[in-house]
């Protein structure tokens, strides 16, 4: 649902305030015997505060209401447990409070050819009584219980492209930074290895797209690009895109022997390259 609006200012053109709402997980009609479960829902407003021709101011704020937990604990005593039910599939087994999400985006273009777009990104968890970010090991030797504090993350994207439009090609890098506690909304990503937007660490990627000339033969909003791109993933800290366990640092011996210790082994860095045919009608 949204509204839009024109400013009146040939330089800052049109804008729309939108507001979504959605329901990620029902926990049915009937309610739990023990209340460890309740509806997961989802909420937020995208704003695109000015929009004219290249240049577009965007601020979506989102909520993201009940987060699960996908099994790590199991067992009616809360404990630290399988990562897995019997059946050998993730499960939610409880609800694990709720998470923020903002950011802002300035994409625009700048001299001749080149188009750029800078993006700062806004995390924080608030985390109810079984906590979020926990550490297992420590938890499991009763060293200390859940992490019930408010976590903040923080993640930078920015990107340049050349468009040469004589030869239906375009030349682009992009970069983008993730922090200790940074959660994208990402989960329905498709990158072959994990999330790009959700990296803890750095992520740099070059690539070219190609401009098939026949998009609009088939229908006037028709359009069909190759895209061929390398990516270079260096990470600071492990669990990107997860918000159940502790982040722990990759360069700190510590936090890897507790790594092994749960038979986990983590990647540091991944090269990726990859090439995409993509068509819109």
């Amino acid at each position: 649902m949204g509204y839009g609006y024109n400013w009146g200012n040939e330089a800052l053109g049109s804008g729309k305030v939108r507001f979504c709402y959605g329901r990620g997980f029902e926990d049915g009609l009937q309610s739990d015997v023990d209340g460890r479960l309740a509806d997961t829902d989802f909420a937020g407003i995208n704003w695109d505060i000015f929009d004219k021709d290249n240049r577009l101011l965007n601020s979506p704020d989102l909520h993201g209401l009940q987060r699960l937990q996908l099994s790590q604990f199991s067992g009616s005593d809360h404990q630290p447990g399988l990562w897995f039910d019997m059946s050998g599939y993730r499960r939610p087994s409880d609800n694990l409070g709720n998470l923020w999400h903002s950011r802002r985006g300035l994409p625009g273009s700048g001299l001749a050819d080149f188009r750029y777009f800078i993006s700062g990104g806004y995390s924080q968890s608030q985390p109810n009584a079984n906590g979020m970010f926990n550490d297992f090991p420590a938890m499991m030797m009763g060293l200390e219980g859940p992490n019930q504090d408010n976590e903040n993350g923080y993640a930078l994207y920015a990107g340049v492209r050349y468009d040469i439009d004589s030869l239906n090609l375009k030349i682009g890098a992009e970069y983008n930074w993730g922090s200790e506690y940074w959660v994208a909304l990402s989960p329905g990503h498709d990158d072959i290895y994990q999330a790009k937007l959700a990296t803890r660490g750095q992520v740099f990627e070059l690539y070219t797209i190609w401009d098939i000339p026949a998009g609009e033969a088939i229908s006037q909003y028709g359009r069909a690009f190759i895209r061929l791109g390398y990516q270079h993933y260096d990470y600071d800290y492990s669990g990107s895109g997860d918000w159940n366990m502790k982040p722990y640092d990759l360069g700190n011996q510590a936090d890897l022997m507790s790594l092994q210790m749960m038979g986990m082994d983590p990647v540091e860095s991944a090269d990726q390259v990859y090439v995409t045919f993509e068509a819109f009608f």
